[in-house]
């Protein structure tokens, strides 16, 4: 009986870091007058998404052209 609560404990408490990754949304960054591609954000709170050159993520316009709404990033 001990055993077998054993593994449900350890399956309840697995960690949720691949159900993150699937939350992720493309992000982008304002540069050069124009939105270009950059890493993925998952959105859900928490600072503010930044890239490997410490620029602010944003998410894109309806049409593309601009970025202007930052996206968070959960850690």
């Amino acid at each position: 009986m001990v055993f077998m609560m054993a593994i449900a404990f350890a399956f309840a408490s697995e960690n949720d870091t691949k159900e993150n990754e699937t939350m992720a949304l493309p992000g982008y960054i304002f540069r050069n007058g124009v939105c270009e591609p950059s890493i993925n954000c998952d959105n859900n709170g928490g600072p503010l998404c930044k890239d490997d050159d410490g620029f602010t993520v944003y998410a894109p316009s309806i049409d593309g052209t601009f970025c202007t709404v930052p996206m968070t990033q959960w850690q």
